[in-house]
């Protein structure tokens, strides 16, 4: 699977000036940690926007590529803190993990519900979606965009929990398998209306 490309400057200024500077030109400070050493980058703010809508926002694995340094070029990452403006959520930071692509790693994997409309909502339930992001473990180049859940043979007051997954050759969830991803809520029953006492 081709990861993402983040197309980044190298920067030698850091501080509150420099971040807002870069704001008003339509990019966004970030820093690249991994092997003992601390990358200060640069990015378009459209360009990262674009990969996050594309690429289950910040849970990709990302192919860094650095402009302005000399060596190895090209590095593989994981977003590991998002600082955005309480207002408007606007993307004011990125801080990014090196990972090695020969290495197991860790992340945060989004929950996707897929197949037919399940048959407890047919007969109206709802289909509560209690977690939304499972922890997996893997190599980089098998790390899933999605866990893909099919709800379609859900009953009313059915539950779809961790053990209930699919096995997936290289790829462990560590959550807990008595963790309940999904219950088929049914219906609330109509009241029946009770008349005053002493009238029929």
């Amino acid at each position: 699977m081709q990861n993402p490309i983040v197309e980044v400057k190298v920067r030698n200024d850091s501080g509150k000036g420099v971040a807002r500077t870069l704001r008003r030109e339509g990019m966004i400070p970030a820093v690249l940690y991994g092997k003992g050493k601390t990358v200060s980058l640069s990015m378009a703010l459209s360009h990262v926007q674009k990969l996050f809508h594309r690429h289950a926002g910040s849970h990709a694995i990302f192919q860094i590529e650095l402009d302005g340094i000399q060596g190895e070029k090209t590095r593989l990452a994981l977003v590991r803190d998002i600082q955005r403006d309480p207002l408007n959520g606007r993307i004011l930071h990125l801080d990014f993990m090196e990972i090695s692509s020969e290495d197991l790693v860790k992340n945060r994997v989004p929950v996707e519900i897929v197949g037919e409309v399940p048959v407890g909502v047919k007969m109206g339930g709802t289909l509560d979606h209690n977690i939304r992001e499972l922890m997996v473990e893997c190599l980089p180049a098998i790390m899933p965009d999605h866990i893909k859940v099919d709800a379609s043979m859900m009953n009313l007051n059915d539950s779809f929990h961790v053990r209930d997954l699919p096995v997936i050759s290289g790829i462990r969830i560590l959550d807990n398998p008595d963790t309940v991803l999904l219950h088929l809520v049914p219906p609330r029953s109509e009241s029946v209306a009770v008349p005053p006492a002493g009238k029929a």
